[in-house]
This record gives structure tokens, C-alpha cells and sequence, in this order.
């Protein structure tokens, strides 16, 4: 049992988390997406897929629904027609409209036989182009809840127009057009106009009067229908509301996101959407409600997924909850820092056992029978594949697998990424011959990719599923050394070195004849570090010094040292100041008189100054054994979790703070301030001078502190009477005035 819960421990100490330069931490970046999200490629519904970074999900530029009507229309290119609506001049379309030539080259397609043809939608939208700077809603009273006033980002809102005079202009446009669509695009501009500018009751009388009867049901029809919408949530009727933008969210393709937020806003999140199903205009109408019932019940989507395909076995809808619902399983599976250890990888947090094991059964029995029914077979059993593989049922995984034939790219990537993980995961060992097929087999998919800066994969911010893979199997056979090493650089066993871990990982790198596998393993895990057992001879001498064994630890560091160190890292301070220059807060009293404590000294010099302190300090020599006693204490309390230098035996490069290797209370390292106090003792038993004295009571008191804060009272400022009585003993020294001088612990005390 021992033995289990340090490897966990080993093995975690690898991951605290992915992060990139900046510090910025992104949820999705925990987690694979093996199954690619991207498989479902209608890109009005990408939004909806699942991310947590965001609230909806990263998708490209649509192709606008509005831009490929007027494209209909006009009879030109999408790009031209884009061109025209968003982004010409006003000024050019009343110029075309007037017969006279403009100089965009990019209006070329807009000939005399053109403006001829299209002459009253160049005139509507010429006058579009005129209100859209304005067609924001007006700002409401600052304690109300508006989710449509957005214009503190503008110059203008729609309260800035003459809205008498503009509606004379559409009423009269709408009155004269002959043509509906043109018809329908005036109303869309009058209900806007007046929900902007608060006029709701009127906005939804121009909506019946100039939109509903011409009967319509385009894009443009449901823009009007939104701002309708909006208008019946401006009087408070929002469940009359949220039924418009139902209805917009199911038949619009560029109003979705804008619809489903408009429903969440307006309802704090709390919709009823199963009311809606019974008054939904038709069954393409229920798909929609149904895919955002499973898009807000985020736990399980899979119940409306049976519902979705009792009415479309190939819905669109189905396959966007479904793949919801696998990344879900994904998410509770496969996060990329998890580790359990004791079972094979993947698999379901125990915490999670009893909501995601049924959650995964019940996606696995729907997707298994929608193979039989739907056309798109590909996506049904590449999704039942990948759930029999979370679910650890390789053959029925291998066996949908096989059904999948696609010449598309993403699917048939899939594919072969799905058959190496199959393949790799259904292995009951790895051993030498296992390693030898997966590596021949899957080389390029078990190293990935590098660059210039990180020659291997795995130097990226975190594991390949793969290597997490390889790291189960590992860990679970007892095989700690390449567990370790095939996520970790040999560099991270600073973060929780372990005697165990470290002897392990020596042997598998001394090692004769290494598997392939084995030899990218080693390569990958110690790059750039040339020699190891030097390195690894450095670390087992920190250990051994931080536990006081100074014998032990000097043959170590003459293989290896790293840090140099002047020789104030015996001496001592008297604020508690983590920070600044040396000379200005650590103290050299004593120092002079042991001419081998000199500047720049190595972990080896270090180590053989302390051993050489230590036989003064035994030789029984009164106050210069006590100093040298002192010193040491020093030393120890220097580099313990609250001293000066207290990176020194933290493989950090300076005594910049850090919480994971320097909080009370961690016990990754040992804390050497038990080591202090023992030299204490000695120094104050053979002391005789009373200012020596005066310093080593002093540094029992700071001893002391660091002990009650490390017992969690960090907002005591005071140390125990006792040892302040006794220091009290030496108020005729020197140092003693300069302690009170100089130390706010002791003057709150005194005061």
C-alpha cells in the first residue's frame, strides 16, 4: 500500500496544470477531444458544441444567411454581394441609382444593366446604410437590466434619429414596393426602429401589420421576428418571448447563438422548454427544442437525443448532442492530469462511478442502434467505436471501427488514431516485445511532433494521450522509472524527489540494451542533460544535506555541484525580510574567525565547511566551538522554509517565493529548522560569553516562531515568554539593543 500511494504522489508531481507564458489557464485545455468536435461540420451548430472556455464554442466566419439571400436576389457572387451590403459607401449606391460613375473597382459587377435591374434595392439599401449607425437601442435607466443596450460602445443610438420622419420613409418605401422581398426587408426596418427606440406595443403592431402578411419565412422574416421578440420581453412577456426565439433559434441560420442567449438572459437561465414542444409549429421546430434542452442540460444530453431521432434517425441535432455527450464522458474519463493508482487507464473517477457509468451505457445504446437506421453511418459507429473504447470493450470498439469507410480526412484520421489506440490500450503488458510492435507501429503518433524549440513532443505543456497511456501501464507494473520519464524531463524529480524514484530512474538509465521504446524514452526524458548520474549524484546530495548527513553528502556533490554561495549563508538576520540585497539583511558576525568561510563556495565547499565546523564544534574549544555550533545552526535555519536562502536545498536558482516548494506545512521537502535547533543547543551549552549567548537564545526564539507557524498560527507576531524571559537575561549586551533596534516581534513584546 505504501509503495501505491508513492508512486500517485511520484506521478503527480509531474502535472500542476497546464499553462502557457502568460499564466492564463484554459479549462478545455485538460482534456483531449480525441473524438474531434470537428467531425460535426454544419457550421451554424459549431457554437453549440462543448467548450467550458467560453460560452460558446470556437467557430469560424459563417456564411451569412441574410448576404446569401440578397446573393439570390441580385444573381451575383457571395463575395460581391457581401461587399455591397457591409462594407460600399453609401455615397456610391445613391451615385449608381443616379446613373453616375463611382470609383470603387471592387462595385465593377454593378453595370448600367445591373443598376437598371436592381435599381430599388440600391435605394433601399443605400437608406439602410444611412440608419445603420444608429440602430442601436436607446440606453435604459441605469438600474435597468437591459440585454440589448450595447450603446456605450457607439456614437449614436436610434433615439438619435426623427422617428416620425424615418417611419413616413419605410411606411411610404413599403407602400410603394412591388416586390415582397424588398417589402419584407422595409418591415424588418420598422420593427426594428421601434423596438429600439422602446416603442415595444408599436413595434409588434408594425410587426402584423408590414411582416407577418406578406407570409415570407426567410432569413430575413426571422430578424424581424427577433426584434419582435425582444419588444414582448421589453413589456415583460417573456415566456411569449422566449417561444418567438425558440421559433428564431430553430429555422434562423446567422440569429442562433443571439437567440439562445436572448432565452437565457431573459429567463435568468431557467427555461421551460418542455412547454414549448407541445406548441411547436412542426417537427423541425421540436429537433430544435429538444437540441436545446440537451444543449442547457449539460450532464446528459442523451435523453433528447432519443427523442431528436424518434422523429429523424439523421438529424443534425442528434449528432451535435452526441457529440456533447462523448466529450462529456471524455471530461470525466480522460482528463489529461488524472491519475488513479490502481487502475487502467481510462477510466471513471470513483467519485463519478454512479452518474457517469450509466451516462456512458445509455450513449453507448443509442449509438449502437442509430448504426442500423441512419444513411451517415460513419459518424454513428465512429461514435459507438469511441464509446465501447472508453468503456474498455476493444473488440466491439475494433468491430465498429471496421464499419467506417469515409474518404474524408478527419474521419479516416480518426481513424487511424483510433486504431493505434485500440491497439495500445488492449494490451495486458507492456513489455519488451510489446514495446518493440507499438513503437515500429505507431512511432510517429507516440513521439508527435516537434519543433525548433522543443525537439520532442513531449516537451509540450502537457501529455499526449498516449504517453499518458504508456504512464498507467507503467506505473501499474511497478516499472516507476519510465512512468515517470515518459511525461516528465528528468529535471521535474526536483519537484518531489524520492530515493525510491531516483534509484529507479538511475538503474532504467544504466541500463544495456534498451528497447526502442526505451531509448526515446531515455533520450526524450534527459534532454538536454548530458550526464545523468552526475546530475542525479547532485540531487541525492541535497537530500543528504538537508538531512544533516554531511559524510554522505560530500562524495556526491564532487561529482556535481550547481549553485555558488557567499559566505553569509552562515550568518544570520535579525528582520523577517525574504527579499533584497544580501549584505543589506544577512549579518557576518563570527564569520571572520573561520578563514574557510569564503565567497563563491560550492555545494561541495558548503558540505566540507559544515564538516569542519562540525569538529571544532566537538572538540570542546568554549566560545569557538559554540561559534562554530552557531554557524551550523545558522546554516540549517538559512535554509530552511522561512529563511534567507531558503531555495538553496529547492533546486531553485533564488529565493524568489514559491508557494508549491516553500509553504508551511509541505512536506515534499524536509524543513531543516529541527537540525537548527539541535546546533543551538550544542552552542549554548559550551557558550560562556554572554553576547554569544545573547545571539543563540535569539536564534532559538526565530526557531521557535518558524514552529508555530508551521503548526498553522501564521498571524502570531509574538513568540512564547519563556523565550523572551530568558533573553531578557542579556539586556546589557550589545546585541540586545540592537535585537530591539531592530526586531518588531520583540518591541511589540517589550511594549
Amino acid at each position: 500500500m505504501r509503495k501505491k500511494f508513492f508512486l500517485i504522489v511520484v506521478l503527480l508531481a509531474c502535472f500542476v496544470g497546464p499553462t502557457n507564458a502568460c499564466g492564463w489557464d484554459e479549462a478545455d485545455d485538460y482534456f483531449y477531444n480525441l473524438f474531434s468536435q470537428d467531425i460535426m461540420n454544419d457550421p451554424q451548430y459549431r457554437p453549440f458544441l462543448l467548450t467550458l472556455n467560453t460560452r460558446y464554442y470556437e467557430h469560424q466566419e459563417l456564411r451569412n444567411g441574410n448576404i446569401e439571400e440578397w446573393q439570390n436576389y441580385l444573381g451575383i457572387s457571395y463575395e460581391n454581394t457581401r461587399y455591397l451590403v457591409f462594407e460600399s459607401k453609401r455615397e456610391d449606391l445613391q451615385n449608381l441609382t443616379k446613373g453616375k460613375p463611382v470609383s470603387d473597382p471592387k462595385l465593377s459587377f454593378a453595370t448600367a444593366e445591373f443598376v437598371q435591374k436592381h435599381k430599388q434595392a440600391l435605394l433601399y439599401l443605400a437608406y439602410s446604410k444611412y440608419l445603420e449607425p444608429y440602430m442601436r437601442i436607446i440606453p435604459g435607466d441605469e438600474n435597468e437590466i437591459s440585454y440589448w443596450d450595447f450603446s456605450d460602445d457607439y456614437e449614436h443610438n436610434a433615439g438619435d434619429l426623427d422617428y416620425d420622419k424615418v417611419k413616413n420613409v419605410l411606411t411610404k418605401s413599403w407602400n410603394i414596393e412591388t416586390d415582397n422581398e424588398l417589402k419584407l426587408r422595409y418591415g424588418y426596418q420598422l420593427v426594428r426602429l421601434a423596438h429600439y427606440t422602446r416603442r415595444y406595443e408599436e413595434a409588434i403592431q408594425l410587426f402584423d401589420t408590414y411582416v407577418k402578411p406578406l407570409n415570407m419565412q426567410t432569413e430575413l422574416y426571422y430578424y424581424a421576428l427577433s426584434q419582435k421578440a425582444g419588444a414582448l420581453r421589453g413589456l415583460g412577456e417573456l415566456e411569449q418571448a422566449n417561444r418567438e426565439f425558440v421559433r428564431v433559434f430553430a429555422n434562423s441560420i446567422d440569429l442562433k447563438t443571439m437567440a439562445y442567449t436572448s432565452m437565457t438572459m431573459g429567463w435568468d437561465n431557467e427555461i421551460s422548454f418542455g412547454d414549448f414542444v407541445a406548441g411547436a409549429d412542426d417537427d423541425k421546430e421540436r429537433k430544435q427544442i429538444y437540441l436545446l434542452m440537451g444543449y442547457s442540460n449539460f450532464n446528459n444530453p442523451v435523453n433528447e437525443i432519443e427523442k431528436i431521432v424518434a422523429i429523424d434517425p439523421d438529424a443534425i441535432e442528434a449528432k451535435v448532442l452526441m457529440v456533447r455527450a462523448i466529450n462529456m464522458l471524455e471530461r470525466n474519463m480522460l482528463n489529461v492530469y488524472q491519475f488513479d493508482e490502481g487502475r487502467r487507464y481510462p477510466f471513471i473517477n470513483k467519485n463519478d462511478e454512479e452518474t457517469v457509468r450509466p451516462f456512458l451505457k445509455q450513449s453507448i445504446k443509442i449509438s449502437d442502434n442509430q448504426c442500423s437506421k441512419v444513411s451517415d453511418k460513419n459518424f454513428w459507429n465512429l461514435a459507438s467505436c469511441y464509446l465501447h473504447f472508453l468503456n474498455q470493450d476493444f473488440d466491439k470498439a475494433s468491430a465498429s471501427l471496421d464499419k467506417v469507410h469515409s474518404s474524408d480526412q478527419l474521419y479516416m484520421t480518426m481513424v487511424r488514431n483510433l486504431t493505434a489506440y485500440i491497439d495500445i490500450c488492449r494490451q495486458p503488458k507492456i513489455n519488451a516485445d510489446a514495446e518493440n510492435t507499438l513503437f515500429a507501429n505507431y512511432k510517429s503518433l507516440i513521439i508527435g511532433e516537434s519543433t525548433e524549440d522543443s525537439p520532442y513532443a513531449f516537451n509540450s505543456p502537457s501529455p499526449s494521450f498516449v504517453s499518458n497511456v504508456f504512464r498507467n501501464r507503467y506505473a501499474l507494473q511497478g516499472d516507476l522509472a519510465k512512468a515517470f520519464l515518459i511525461i516528465c524531463n528528468i529535471r521535474q524529480i526536483e519537484d518531489d524527489p524520492k530515493e525510491e524514484l531516483i534509484d529507479a530512474i538511475q538503474a532504467f538509465l544504466n541500463k544495456k540494451d534498451k528497447t526502442q521504446m526505451e531509448e526515446y524514452i531515455a533520450d526524450v526524458s534527459t534532454y538536454p542533460l548530458e550526464n545523468t548520474n552526475a546530475y542525479l549524484a547532485y540531487v541525492k546530495g541535497v537530500l543528504r544535506l538537508a538531512e544533516g548527513n554531511l559524510k554522505a553528502a560530500k562524495p556526491f556533490f564532487d561529482q556535481q555541484t550547481r549553485l555558488k554561495v557567499s559566505k553569509r549563508i552562515f550568518g544570520h538576520n535579525i528582520r523577517v525580510w525574504y527579499h533584497g540585497e544580501e549584505r543589506l539583511i544577512m549579518r557576518n558576525d563570527y564569520l571572520s574567525e573561520f578563514p574557510f568561510l569564503r565567497d563563491n563556495m560550492t555545494e561541495a565547499d558548503v558540505t566540507d565547511a559544515l564538516m569542519q565546523l562540525q569538529e571544532i564544534g566537538e572538540k570542546g574549544l568554549g566560545d569557538y566551538s559554540a561559534k562554530a555550533y552557531y554557524l551550523m545552526a545558522n546554516f540549517f535555519y538559512n535554509v530552511s522554509i522561512t529563511g534567507y536562502y531558503r531555495h538553496y536545498l529547492r533546486f531553485d536558482n533564488n529565493n524568489g517565493f514559491n508557494y508549491e516548494k516553500f509553504a508551511l506545512g509541505n512536506d515534499t521537502y524536509k524543513n531543516t529548522v529541527s537540525l537548527s535547533e539541535m546546533y543551538l543547543k550544542k552552542a549554548k551549552k559550551a557558550a560562556e560569553d554572554e553576547e554569544l549567548k545573547a545571539h543563540i537564545i535569539f536564534a532559538q526564539a526565530k526557531n521557535e516562531q518558524q514552529a508555530l507557524e508551521e503548526e498553522g498560527n501564521i498571524y502570531l507576531y509574538s513568540v512564547s515568554d519563556p523565550r523572551w524571559k530568558e533573553f531578557e537575561n542579556y539586556s546589557k549586551t550589545d546585541y540586545y539593543e540592537t535585537v530591539y533596534s531592530n526586531c518588531l516581534y520583540y518591541k511589540d513584546y517589550r511594549n
